[in-house]
């Protein structure tokens, strides 16, 4: 929940931004902004935090190596918002692929695999240093991990799948 309002604010200044700068986004790239601002945040916090907020929420099954596991997401988040904000015509002048893409793709595969983390802490019924809400906090968060995925897609254009160029 926390991160959805930060994303959503965060895609908002972007958009706002860009308009009083008049380098107007399109909503992919606000949104694309907002959710590599968002995954800015998270990952230095899964640095600054990591003992305390992250590791604890790691099922008995990853305990032994929990530090490993929340500093891996933390890199994983701060590269694919690096990912996100390099101009797709920085990567093209390069002869790279379009990593924009890519980081999209790859942080929705993080997204997929960290709800086991949001699930594990729902279950046994935790709570989590600095998200003090209550249970039914835990409860919510796994159920927003499909739009966090969706979002990740959707702003580097995967999904929806685009149109197929038509031949001729």
């Amino acid at each position: 929940m926390i991160f959805f309002i930060l994303i959503s604010l965060a895609s908002l200044l972007a958009g706002l931004i860009s308009r009083l700068t008049h380098r107007r986004l399109d909503l992919r790239g606000s949104m694309r902004w907002g959710m590599a601002l968002g995954f800015f945040f998270t990952g230095v916090d899964h640095f600054v935090s990591g003992a305390t907020r992250y590791a604890p929420m790691l099922p008995a099954a990853l305990t032994e190596h929990a530090l490993f596991w929340v500093y891996l997401t933390g890199a994983a988040e701060l590269l694919g918002a690096v990912g996100l904000l390099v101009p797709a015509r920085v990567f093209e002048r390069l002869g790279l692929p379009n990593l924009q893409r890519q980081a999209g793709i790859w942080l929705a595969v993080m997204l997929l695999c960290v709800v086991i983390a949001n699930i594990n802490v729902a279950l046994q019924g935790q709570t989590v240093q600095g998200l003090e809400f209550g249970a039914w906090y835990f409860w919510i968060r796994p159920l927003l991990q499909p739009v966090f995925v969706l979002w990740a897609l959707y702003c580097v254009g995967v999904w929806p799948c685009p149109a197929k160029l038509k031949t001729s």
